[in-house]
C-alpha cells in the first residue's frame, strides 16, 4: 500500500486530504506535516491522522509527496527535504509558478517531479487539474497520481510550457465565472426579482447548462443556437454583449491572467 505525504495544510493541503479519505484512502496511509502547531492540533483532531512539523519524518515514510506550501517557502522546504528523495519516491507538486527545473535546481539531483494545478473545485471533486513530469517518471507513475486525484475532478495532461495557460484558464477561471454569475444575479435584482431568488435561478442556469452540455455532447456555439429564436429575446441580448465586447473581454483578461502567471513563475 503506498503512503501519501502532504506538506503544507492550508486550504488547498486540506482539500486534497478530505478528498482522499472521502474517496477510501485509509488514514494509515497518509501523513501530513504543517509549520503552525494550531493547524497541526485541528487537522489531527478533525481527520484523525498523524500531522507533524518535522517534514522530514513525512518525507522518509512516504511513496508519494504532494508538495502544498506557499511558493514563496519551497525553497527552504525542497532544501530540507532533499537528501531523503531517491529514485523511487515521487514528488508532487501543486505550487503556481515553481517549474519542474526550478524544483531540481533547488534539490540538487534528479528525482521524479509531477506538477498539478488544481482549481478551488477540486473542494467538491470537481476540479480541474493540470499535470506535466519530467522524464524520469514513467507512464504507470503518472497514471498512478492521476488515479491519486481522480476524485477531486479530471485531469488534464500537458507539456510544462503549457502550464501558466491552464493557471490561467484552469486555475483563475472560477473567479471569471463568479463574476459573471454576479452579473447576472445583479440583473435580476435590477429586474425585481428578489436576491435570493436570482441567486437561485441564476445559479441553475449555470448549473444546468453545464450539465446539458455534458449530458448531450453538445458544442457550446451550437446549445446557444438552440436558444437563440430569430428576432427574439434571447438574440437581443447576444447582441448587446457583442456590442460591448463580451467574448473578446473575456479572452484578453485570460491573456493577461497567463501573462502575470508567466511574471510571477521563478
Amino acid at each position: 500500500m503506498n503512503k501519501i505525504g502532504i506538506i503544507g495544510m492550508g486550504n488547498m493541503g486540506e482539500a486534497i486530504l478530505k478528498a482522499l479519505l472521502k474517496d477510501g484512502t485509509k488514514k494509515i496511509s497518509v501523513l501530513c506535516a504543517e509549520t503552525k502547531p494550531a493547524r497541526v492540533s485541528f487537522i489531527v483532531k478533525t481527520y484523525g491522522i498523524k500531522c507533524l512539523e518535522n517534514p522530514e519524518e513525512v518525507v522518509k515514510k512516504s511513496d508519494f509527496v504532494i508538495l502544498a506550501v506557499k511558493p514563496q517557502d519551497s525553497k527552504i522546504v525542497l532544501q530540507s527535504i532533499a537528501p531523503l528523495f531517491n529514485v523511487k519516491k515521487i514528488l508532487i507538486s501543486i505550487m503556481a509558478g515553481i517549474t519542474t527545473s526550478n524544483i531540481l535546481s533547488i534539490v540538487g539531483k534528479t528525482i521524479k517531479v509531477v506538477r498539478i494545478m488544481p482549481n478551488i473545485c477540486v473542494k467538491v471533486g470537481e476540479g480541474a487539474m493540470g499535470v506535466t513530469s519530467n522524464k524520469l517518471v514513467g507512464i504507470d507513475d503518472v497514471e498512478a497520481v492521476k488515479t491519486l486525484f481522480s476524485s477531486m475532478g479530471k485531469t488534464i495532461e500537458l507539456g510544462e510550457e503549457l502550464m501558466d495557460a491552464f493557471t490561467a484558464l484552469g486555475g483563475s477561471g472560477p473567479a471569471f465565472v463568479l463574476l459573471f454569475l454576479e452579473a447576472m444575479i445583479d440583473a435580476g435584482v435590477k429586474l425585481g426579482l428578489p436576491r435570493d431568488k436570482s441567486t437561485v435561478v441564476s445559479s441553475q442556469v449555470v448549473k444546468g447548462t453545464i450539465k446539458m452540455l455534458e449530458t448531450e455532447s453538445l458544442h457550446p456555439t451550437l446549445m446557444r443556437e438552440m436558444i437563440t429564436s430569430p428576432g427574439g429575446t434571447t438574440i437581443a441580448g447576444l447582441a448587446t454583449m457583442e456590442r460591448g465586447a463580451f467574448k473578446g473581454t473575456v479572452i484578453r483578461a485570460i491573456e493577461e491572467t497567463c501573462k502575470r502567471a508567466k511574471e510571477l513563475s521563478l
